[in-house]
């Protein structure tokens, strides 16, 4: 009786903790011959009762078998039922997905909501240039007067650096010039130059390049030889101050993309758009916005 008990404990529930063992015979025909093999060492006084000891063995196995067998079926059963569903689920996209591309489709035919004319650019710096410098204009083809010039005054104002001019230390607006390509004595070019009165402001527009060796510190020089209190702007389209000029107190960096609480080409331009009163002009202005959202690192695009 203690050999019975010791070869249950071994197979069974020992063998069940240790699934190596318990996967030594997987099917009934392994079960009958695992038993066989135990009983024909069994010792004469107990071999009478082989039968019946082995017949509980594979009962027992048996079972467990087919508990085994149930719980695989089962578990094929639940992955053809997730399989069906998906196919369902997927089945029932693709009408929906139809109606959202034939609304895109038809929306498009009035709205054009792709379209962007900046995407036209290719990069482009000298032209962004030009169309900042003639928003800049207070006589520009915009017709909003020294509006743009304003707010942009206004941006420079954000910064926060005392030692920068003010907008009211400019005076009246309506007398700005508006440079592009401004010759220096060293023959650079300054992209922007803004000239009010004897009061002048240099503007670097770096939407994609990056700043030439001693660049803004040059301007700087040059500008200040002819008004000590000028100072430099630099657009800069990844947001990285110059490389030139480290701590000089007239020097602002201006990021075109969103930045909290600090002067940004986008959010320039939001302004303007917001306080254009010709339909025309608003329009592109928005799409400008739109464009410096999706090109430039933003923290906060605003709608407008």
């Amino acid at each position: 009786m203690q050999i019975c008990h010791d070869v249950v404990d071994l197979h069974g529930s020992s063998a069940l903790a240790r699934g190596s063992r318990f996967s030594f015979a997987c099917t009934s025909d392994g079960w009958r011959s695992m038993v066989r093999a135990l009983c024909g060492h069994w010792p004469s006084h107990v071999k009478d009762r082989t039968l019946t000891l082995e017949g509980r063995l594979q009962g027992l196995f048996d079972g467990l078998a087919d508990m085994l067998g149930k719980e695989q079926e089962a578990q094929s059963a639940d992955e053809a039922k997730h399989r069906a569903a998906l196919r369902v689920f997927f089945a029932g996209l693709a009408p929906a997905i139809e109606v959202a591309v034939n609304a895109q489709r038809v929306l498009d035919r009035v709205a054009a909501t792709k379209f962007s004319v900046f995407h036209y650019f290719k990069e482009n710096e000298n032209l962004v240039s030009g169309i900042f410098a003639d928003l800049l204009r207070p006589d520009g083809r915009h017709g909003q007067g020294v509006a743009f010039l304003r707010l942009f005054l206004d941006e420079i104002d954000r910064g926060g650096k005392a030692s920068i001019r003010a907008r009211r230390d400019y005076g009246s607006l309506e007398q700005c010039s508006v440079y592009t390509e401004y010759a220096t004595s060293s023959g650079r070019r300054i992209d922007i130059l803004l000239k009010l009165g004897d009061k002048m402001i240099g503007i670097e527009n770096k939407p994609w390049a990056h700043e030439q060796p001693k660049q803004l510190q040059d301007y700087l020089e040059f500008l200040q030889g002819r008004d000590d209190q000028a100072c430099v702007l630099y657009l800069s389209g990844s947001g990285e101050r110059s490389a030139t000029i480290e701590h000089d107190h007239r020097y602002l960096t201006i990021p075109y993309g969103h930045r909290q609480s600090h002067p940004s080409v986008a959010h320039w331009i939001a302004e303007c758009s917001r306080r254009c009163h010709a339909d025309k002009v608003q329009w592109f202005l928005k799409d400008l916005h739109e464009y410096i959202g999706r090109m430039f690192y933003t923290e906060v695009v605003e709608p407008i």
